[in-house]
Parts: C-alpha cells; structure tokens; sequence
C-alpha cells in the first residue's frame, strides 16, 4: 500500500480576481455607491457645516470655514468632488 501525501490547502485554494468596474460588482453581488442628487448633496453639506457649527460651540464667525469643510467631508464620504 502506498503513502498518500496531505493535500495542502493552499494549492487548492482559488483566488477570486479583484473587481474592477461596476457590471463586476453587480455581478459579485456588492452595489455600487448611490450617488446622491444636487439637493440632497446640498442637504448633506448643510447638516454636517451646522454639526461642525456645533461641536465648536457656535464661536466666531466662521460658517464659510464649516461649509468648506462639510463640503470636503461629504464629497469624500460620496467620492466625488465639486
């Protein structure tokens, strides 16, 4: 009877090929990101301008400065600039 060797789980391990475009995404069952409206962007940049408002307790006036920086941070949350 002969000695059989243990099958190593890496040669038999498959590697799924990076997703590169939407139609592959969709396919690989992830949605691609909702990418919002002028109005809700709008929307959006004006509730995060009023929380960074906020968090610095109103102080000075600044609301170009919280608009600028609600603008960055919501763009980057929705990978898009304007």
């Amino acid at each position: 009877m002969t000695r059989q060797q243990p099958r190593s789980t890496r040669a038999t391990a498959t590697r799924r090929p990076a997703v590169k475009n939407t139609a592959h995404a969709v396919a690989a069952g992830s949605q691609p990101k909702q990418v919002p409206t002028p109005d809700q962007r709008h929307q959006q940049i004006a509730e995060t301008a009023f929380l960074i408002a906020e968090q610095r307790g109103f102080q000075g006036d600044m609301a170009l400065d919280d608009w600028l920086q609600a603008e960055a941070t919501v763009d980057a949350g929705i990978g898009t600039q304007h």
